[in-house]
């Protein structure tokens, strides 16, 4: 596959996620779903929870990796087309791709910290279960992510836990306390097995 070729399928895959994202959205389809970063803030205080280092991982989802990938497929594309060598146009359309992803991750955090300022209480998740969305390391090594319903809408918190062993992503849990206004830590639920 020629270098134009990974540009095109890059800007049409992307694109086309994110026009189906646009139609839900207007459509009424997007619920506040999976992909929001509606919880709280989603920055993780490398003093608390000693995961600092993984601030990319915060940055990934869908809504980012589409624009990511239509960003890296035009830039990259338009770039080639001039005749400029090959790794220049990977090198700017890798820095347009990473531009678009922080630029839709930055806006849509700035957007949810609008939208919930105030609205909910963090306190009320204790003792709700939630589903483990980015697997969290054993006794509270580094921070995960889980969503549950609180109060009649999805939300997504940072999420520790002191068990013995990682929580994969999926797993039930249950929150037993809050550790800041956007961590929480859980402990697993047993699994029945009927």
């Amino acid at each position: 596959m020629d270098l134009q070729a990974l540009f095109l399928y890059a800007a049409v895959g992307g694109g086309a996620v994110l026009l189906v994202q646009l139609a839900m959205l207007v459509l009424g389809g997007d619920d506040g779903g999976f992909d929001d970063a509606s919880g709280a803030d989603a920055g993780i205080d490398g003093g608390d929870t000693d995961s600092a280092g993984f601030w990319f991982l915060e940055m990934i989802s869908l809504r980012t990796l589409a624009a990511a990938a239509t960003f890296f497929g035009l830039v990259g594309g338009a770039i080639n087309s001039t005749g400029a060598p090959k790794g220049v146009s990977l090198a700017v359309a890798a820095l347009a791709g990473y531009g678009a992803m922080y630029a839709v991750y930055w806006t849509f955090k700035q957007i949810f910290r609008l939208e919930t300022s105030g609205n909910e209480d963090v306190y009320n998740a204790i003792g709700e279960t939630a589903e483990v969305y980015v697997p969290i390391a054993e006794s509270s090594r580094q921070a995960g992510k889980v969503h549950l319903t609180l109060q009649g809408r999805t939300v997504e918190y940072q999420a520790l836990t002191d068990a013995g062993h990682p929580l994969a992503t999926g797993s039930k849990v249950l929150v037993m306390e809050v550790v800041s206004s956007d961590t929480v830590k859980v402990m697993p639920l047993p699994r029945l097995d009927v």
